[in-house]
């Protein structure tokens, strides 16, 4: 899910990271998006293949090509992990694209791509999803370079990726210079291929206290919680760690803080400036795997976004 956490969209809890790559090796985590209570996130086959799926974990050499945009907003695209396939949101681990907060046709979401529809027309059917369950940094590349290769070629990439890049493994400190060279350089392929494009990321949706407040009261939650290293909220004792809670949110707030420095320092780059931090969830919200969100999730997200999309961009 959008991992509050550290999620794929993003698992919630680090925990998942760290179980998650326990576990892929834990569980093959090619697809391992989130950290939330879980840095995993879902591994189930997507509905709606993306072009890049078959090298989500490669990260491409950037191509120095560059590519015309048209002058009209007719293309949005967005890259990153689960959160923004809508993974499990119909309840049965597929990707459910259309239900993208991003570039969703779901009326029910009214993603930032029906938004921007409703006044720019020659949008219409060119909303572009490269993300990729399970994806780190290091996979963007390749999702952007797709994107560059996609006709028309997007005017604005939404870009949704931190909970499984965050290691929870005591190791994080290492990663954040690595993982800010990676966004870096990123943004700077997406605007030197195609000049004047606009990138826009986002946060972990909702904070990771506020995400362990709703899941610990759900069946399974404090379950789904547990874990032993430094991001387990919740103890094999069963007992609630604040301190490993506030570690996580340290890790999400850490990562995110990198995003917003690469951004800064370019025009055409914005950030959520976490505001998807304040994100209300509710019970209802969340999908079986705890990690993701389901339709009115995708929904409030898309909300959000939108409040803090630059008023030009629209």
């Amino acid at each position: 899910m959008s991992s509050p956490r550290i999620t794929a969209m993003t698992t919630r809890s680090a925990l998942a990271v760290l179980a998650l790559a326990t576990a892929l090796a834990l569980a093959g985590c090619g697809s391992d998006d989130e950290p939330r209570a879980s840095t995993k996130e879902s591994t189930a086959p997507s509905t709606s293949p993306s072009v890049t799926e078959a090298a989500a974990t490669a990260s491409p050499e950037p191509t120095a090509t560059t590519v015309d945009r048209t002058p009209e907003l007719d293309a949005i695209g967005v890259i990153g992990h689960s959160g923004a396939t809508g993974a499990d949101s119909a309840g049965d681990g597929s990707d459910v694209r259309n239900n993208s907060w991003a570039t969703g046709a779901n009326p029910t979401v009214q993603s930032v791509y029906l938004r921007l529809l409703a006044d720019h027309p020659e949008l219409e059917g060119h909303n572009w999803n490269e993300a990729i369950d399970g994806s780190d940094v290091s996979s963007l590349m390749g999702q952007a370079e797709a994107l560059m290769g996609r006709d028309p070629v997007p005017d604005i990439v939404f870009v949704q990726s931190i909970d499984n890049d965050i290691k929870c493994d005591g190791t994080d400190e290492q990663n954040y210079d690595p993982f800010e060279a990676g966004v870096e350089e990123v943004l700077t392929y997406l605007q030197d291929t195609a000049p004047g494009i606009k990138v826009f990321f986002v946060d972990q949706w909702t904070s990771v206290k506020a995400y362990d407040d709703v899941v610990s009261a759900m069946e399974g939650g404090v379950q789904h919680l547990t874990d032993t290293g430094p991001c387990g909220v919740y103890g094999a004792d069963g007992t609630r760690d604040p301190k490993a809670e506030a570690y996580l949110q340290q890790q999400v707030d850490e990562y995110f803080k990198r995003i917003v420095h690469v951004c800064a320092q370019v025009s055409g780059c914005a950030t959520d400036e976490g505001a998807l931090q304040d994100m209300k969830l509710d019970a209802a919200d969340l999908t079986p795997d705890l990690n993701h969100l389901m339709p009115s999730g995708h929904a409030k997200m898309a909300a959000i976004v939108w409040e803090q999309l630059p008023p030009a961009w629209k």
